[in-house]
């Protein structure tokens, strides 16, 4: 008899496709909850909701109450949630429950970075939140060490009741080409939400400054434009549309990796970035931060160039030294190549059904 488990997240949640592949091969019915407007396969159930990312209470009550009424109406013999609401909206809506529920925490977001009071009242809210429902979960998954640490400190988890899964895996098999990395003007690209905690503010003035060194070089910018305030909007990224390409949300984002010499992600915090993994994959030297989330995967001058976070000086040394510098490039793609099988989908889910099987039988 297979085990029925649900999957909950949000927009992106058919990211968890793959990992369900797995989990169906190893007998598990697969039911997956989410905001993603992507197609599902026929042997995954896919069932669509709303959830807003941003704080909401009215929002956030009525996703409660659909929550209750979908795990009444429809048992399952494990939930694991994936994004940030759902790890603490799911335990709290069937706090009085007895189906086992774990998560992964994939990054503590923008309010754990930013110092200003809207995001200060987040934190206690998010925090109050979490330990009100910790008993509640059986599995706390982090991608990383710093956000365990958090928890930890916070009196978010108890020690016994977590586990590190370092990413949340990728699928090698389906990387096969390499980027062939011979464009004339030598081409960068970014693969990020448009937000200004990815450090997009000092690609932009990065690029900039490489122009104003004489160096020409081509930088696509990929992801949906999710800001519009003082620091980052719409005006600011058309200020620089002479060194930097913003091409919005793209469907192609593997086509454009293989067309392009290096990525660039100057990030200042990651859960644990995925699209590392993509470009290390694909066989692209790796420009980002050392940061968390990064310095997980990468280190410095072994499979990628780390710089300080909002360091636009040392970003655009960076770039000019992978563009003029092909031994070190080269180098930074072997090892890259080699340490990404480490994180292979393979690998990942097998650590995942491990919790998942222990929590059900226990």
């Amino acid at each position: 008899m297979s085990r029925k488990i649900c999957l909950v997240g949000g927009e992106d949640v058919h990211k968890r496709i793959q990992l369900s592949q797995y989990l169906i091969d190893a007998g598990f019915d697969v039911t997956i909850i989410g905001t993603s407007k992507q197609s599902f396969p026929d042997n995954v159930t896919y069932v669509n909701y709303n959830l807003k990312r941003n704080l909401s209470p009215i929002n956030d009550y009525k996703t409660i109450v659909w929550y209750r009424d979908f795990f009444n109406r429809n048992h399952f013999d494990l939930i694991h949630t994936f994004d940030t609401k759902p790890a603490f909206l799911v335990p709290l809506a069937l706090k009085n429950t007895n189906t086992p529920i774990t998560r992964t925490i994939t990054g503590l977001g923008t309010i754990f970075m930013s110092k200003s009071v809207l995001s200060t009242g987040l934190r206690f809210i998010y925090k109050y939140l979490h330990k009100k429902v910790k008993a509640r979960v059986y599995t706390t998954i982090f991608q990383n060490l710093d956000d365990r640490d958090v928890y930890l400190n916070n009196g978010l988890i108890s020690k016994p009741n977590y586990k590190l899964i370092y990413s949340s895996g990728i699928e090698l098999k389906d990387f096969n080409d390499r980027a062939l990395r011979k464009n004339n003007p030598f081409k960068f690209i970014c693969v990020a939400r448009v937000v200004y905690e990815k450090g997009i503010i000092n690609l932009l003035e990065a690029s900039e400054k490489c122009k104003t060194l004489g160096y020409h070089f081509k930088v696509l910018l990929v992801g949906p434009i999710e800001e519009n305030t003082k620091r980052l909007n719409k005006d600011i990224l058309d200020e620089y549309k002479d060194v930097v390409t913003v091409l919005g949300e793209r469907q192609d984002v593997l086509e454009l990796l293989l067309k392009s010499d290096a990525f660039v992600l100057p990030t200042f915090r990651e859960g644990f970035s995925r699209v590392l993994l993509e470009a290390a994959a694909i066989g692209l030297p790796i420009i980002s931060t050392n940061v968390t989330g990064v310095r997980d995967f990468v280190r410095h001058n072994q499979e990628a160039i780390l710089i300080e976070p909002k360091d636009s000086e040392g970003l655009s040394q960076a770039m000019i030294t992978i563009a003029t510098n092909k031994d070190l490039s080269n180098k930074l793609v072997e090892n890259a190549l080699k340490r990404v099988e480490q994180f292979s989908l393979e690998n990942v889910s097998k650590q995942y059904i491990t919790i998942f099987e222990d929590a059900i039988n226990n």
